[in-house]
């Protein structure tokens, strides 16, 4: 079956088709056709990011859904990124540039909410890359179940090469399951970032859905309160969204070895345990904690090498404050070897935490 623009689902799109896309939004933007029911509201708050963020509201402005309005939050950049914006919008009315100065990403992200009224509501990351027909499909979903938000997979881009995610992420994405509930699949608690979410504005304000101010990860917290208060939610089985890791490693979420990083990773991960225990209840609460351990977790303790003192007493305190809630039956879910490494680093053992992943990485290569 065709889409109404005539072309059958999922067949590449040529650059050409791309352009003809931006150019229809465009225009039928500019005739004032952009009305509130229908359309999706894209918050991109961006600092400093002039190398990427030409990509970023490309991929928004091509998409084969013209109804939409990205508004992009420049908070206190000091290179040219508000200048590429402004030249964006003066072609564009779907395009808004707004000035602030939270330098924090979680209050500018608020602000941004604050300024749409569009039926729909989504975020994306300003050296990210939305990829073509993900609206399409996300509302396409909505529209069809009812469901209060919708969440797509996604690829990394590393060296403007795409690459697979976390196996974790392929898993939770391997079928589509339309108007699904957290009690029935609680596996899809892993995809916890906001840019792959499709939010209906009505369940997110119904919802009281805000991001916490200050600190890292916070969507965690948020997706939380969403699966948990949400009636249903879509789970796509496409890729959305490109997820850049920056060549110098100076986004938000790649900083990931630093003390203050280490702290909220983990203060996050037990806020969202409360949160699940509150409103979902303990088994979901235990499912979401032994996720934690065995990926998150995980992932930071495999970044020891890159700590000072201070990250790594982080590392230690936080560790041991997530194993301490999620209880022994829960941490007896972990990987065998993730809980070795564990053990040294909650026994303050720096230097055998190290050899143990010098070890480990030998004999994976």
């Amino acid at each position: 079956m065709l889409n109404p623009i005539g072309r059958p689902p999922g067949a590449a799109l040529t650059g050409l088709a791309l352009r003809g896309y931006a150019l229809r939004g465009r225009l039928m933007a500019t005739g004032g056709t952009a009305t509130m029911a229908g359309r999706v509201d894209i918050v991109m708050p961006a600092h400093d990011v002039a190398a990427f963020i030409d990509d970023a509201i490309r991929s928004v402005l091509a998409q084969d859904r013209w109804r939409l309005r990205l508004y992009v939050l420049d908070d206190a950049s000091i290179d040219d990124t508000a200048a590429r914006v402004r030249r964006w919008a003066r072609r564009d009315p779907r395009v808004t540039l707004v000035h602030v100065e939270h330098h924090d990403v979680n209050a500018t992200r608020n602000e941004g909410i604050a300024l749409g009224d569009g039926e729909y509501l989504t975020f994306l990351d300003a050296d990210d890359v939305l990829r073509p027909g993900a609206l399409r499909d996300l509302v396409a979903s909505l529209e069809s179940t009812g469901s209060d938000f919708a969440v797509g997979s996604y690829d990394r881009l590393v060296g403007g090469r795409r690459v697979a995610p976390a196996p974790w992420i392929d898993t939770a994405h391997a079928v589509a399951r339309p108007a699904t509930a957290l009690a029935d699949f609680p596996d899809i608690m892993v995809n916890a970032v906001q840019w792959t979410k499709l939010y209906r504005r009505s369940f997110w304000n119904a919802a009281g859905l805000r991001f916490p101010l200050g600190g890292h990860f916070q969507d965690q917290l948020v997706s939380a309160r969403a699966y948990a208060r949400a009636t249903s939610f879509d789970v796509l089985a496409r890729r959305t969204v490109d997820w850049r890791i920056r060549d110098d490693g100076s986004s938000m979420t790649q900083q990931g070895a630093r003390a203050a990083a280490v702290r909220d990773r983990f203060t996050s991960a037990i806020g969202a345990l409360d949160v699940l225990e509150r409103e979902a209840g303990a088994g979901v609460s235990d499912r979401r904690a032994a996720q934690f351990l065995s990926n998150d977790a995980a992932i930071a303790a495999s970044e020891l090498r890159r700590m000072d003192e201070a990250a790594f007493a982080a590392l230690r305190i936080g560790l041991s404050a997530l194993v301490e809630r999620a209880g022994a039956q829960v941490f007896g879910e972990v990987p065998q070897r993730t809980r070795a490494l564990f053990d040294l680093v909650l026994a303050d053992d720096r230097a055998e935490a190290i050899a143990w992943l010098d070890q480990r990485e030998a004999a994976d290569a």
